[in-house]
């Protein structure tokens, strides 16, 4: 049996009772009754178009009943309270259990949706910004407040705005420098959607992104690793070929220097080859140093013992109008290929002493104790890590425009013939090997300074510090 024909009985009587009866006390009963009865069914989950068609055919099947009744008795009153509608009462109590459980059904379920929609925005770890129709902030979840350092407030009252709003009613992507509170950016990829009205009107714009700056610096640095092995074994295939027609080219020119007249054009002109031919072997030394990328001999080295070995060295490589000055106020041992190491500083001195030209100035070489990306000093109790190894120079400086590209092979701001643009991809490569980091600071018009910073030996003892 059917929902229709199980209701249809007992709502019949019901019916029945209600319009037979004119006593309003009666009939509210009655009313009660048919509550009860929908609750009954409740759990069957009767459509409201059944009822309906329930209390249709139980109003006809009455309504047929008492269709020859006598003039003024009791069913034919009750077939005129039909006819008048005085029966819809009971059709809506019947109704009533339904409408209610319906109503808490979509209430919970709107709770249960808006609940997992808050937990949502505020526990995901992806960047959520909700942006009005002109582009301005609305609201942020704590991801953003985190990762950007803003309090919601903040960014709703302009620090999360941007620069160029989403227009339209296009999903969009884009990838953007997110400002920071404390003044730095991250690198954010957004997914942009728009949210519209029942009529297609533009209401607002959800933005979730995600933050692919520590992801973008690790893919940058597989693709510059990339090319530098690249480069280097470009460089290390034409070196040896080349230094073989070098060694033809420089022998054939010493056998004729020795034949050509003294003070003659044929023997100054050999001469040039000659110096022409040293400044191509030292280049062809500098390719195969910078491609064989052989790992470093590793050795305890007292840190100013070292440096006073090096000092020597690095002053015949100055012209006599700079001077060179060795500080070290906080010494120590560190594991380095000596080697190595006094290439670095041999190049990195060179070019401080080109960067100054002709003028009288300084190259100034410390070393304290310090940590990576403008840690400073360590504070006191805590525990020193990397010495600091410092190369200053007086000299023109370097464009900001440059300083992300002075490590890259071949590149260069020298003029044609007097650099290679190896010399700083070597550094670059020897202190990367050594597991140091090297940092740049430099301000056009005032100086240069490289900081070298590079792992303590664990085991090492205490050094008195000195100034050379």
């Amino acid at each position: 049996m059917d929902r229709v024909e199980r209701l249809l009985v007992p709502y019949t009587t019901l019916l029945s009772r209600y319009a037979l009866s004119p006593d309003p006390f009666v009939r509210e009963g009655v009313l009660i009754e048919a509550t009860e009865l929908g609750k009954s069914v409740l759990d069957d989950g009767p459509a409201v178009d059944q009822m309906h068609e329930v209390h249709a055919r139980a109003q006809a099947d009455l309504a047929q009943r008492w269709r020859d009744s006598p003039e003024g008795s009791a069913p034919q009153r009750g077939r005129e309270a039909l006819v008048r509608g005085e029966a819809l009462p009971l059709m809506l109590a019947l109704q009533l259990p339904h409408e209610l459980a319906t109503k808490a059904h979509h209430e919970q379920r709107w709770r249960r949706e808006h609940e997992t929609l808050v937990a949502m925005f505020e526990q995901t770890d992806d960047l959520i910004a909700v942006l009005d129709v002109d582009g301005q902030c609305d609201d942020v979840n704590p991801a953003f407040c985190r990762s950007t350092g803003w309090t919601r407030r903040e960014a709703v009252e302009g620090a999360g705005a941007w620069a160029e709003p989403p227009q339209g009613v296009q999903t969009q992507r884009r990838r953007t420098q997110q400002r920071r509170r404390d003044g730095s950016s991250l690198l954010v990829d957004w997914s942009i959607s728009p949210i519209l009205g029942r009529r297609g009107e533009l209401l607002s714009h959800v933005c979730i992104g995600r933050d692919v700056d520590r992801q973008q610096k690790i893919e940058d640095s597989l693709r510059e690793n990339d090319k530098l092995r690249a480069v280097a074994t470009l460089a290390g295939g034409i070196a040896h070929d080349f230094n073989n027609l070098l060694g033809s080219i420089i022998g054939l020119t010493e056998l004729c220097e020795l034949e050509a007249v003294a003070g003659s054009r044929q023997a100054r002109n050999l001469g040039r080859i000659q110096q022409a031919g040293a400044k191509a072997a030292a280049l062809v030394r500098q390719m195969l140093d910078f491609s064989r990328q052989t790992p470093p001999a590793l050795q305890p080295i007292d840190l100013a013992d070292w440096l006073g070995q090096a000092e020597p060295l690095l002053r015949a490589a100055m012209p006599r109008q700079q001077g060179l000055t060795v500080e070290v106020r906080d010494g120590g041992r560190i594991q380095i290929d000596p080697v190595q190491m006094e290439q670095v500083l041999l190049n990195l001195v060179r070019n401080a002493a080109q960067a100054m030209g002709d003028s009288a100035g300084q190259v100034r070489i410390s070393a304290d104790h310090a940590e990576p990306g403008g840690a400073g000093r360590p504070q006191a109790g805590s525990t020193d890590t990397h010495l600091r190894l410092r190369i200053s120079d007086t000299g023109s400086g370097i464009p900001p425009d440059l300083l992300d590209k002075i490590f890259e092979p071949f590149f260069t701001t020298k003029p044609v013939g007097e650099g290679t643009g190896l010399g700083l991809a070597a550094v670059h490569g020897i202190v990367s090997s050594h597991a140091g980091v090297i940092e740049v600071d430099s301000q056009v018009g005032v100086g240069t300074t490289f900081s070298l910073f590079l792992p303590l030996d664990p085991d090492r003892a205490p050094v008195q510090p000195s100034d050379r």
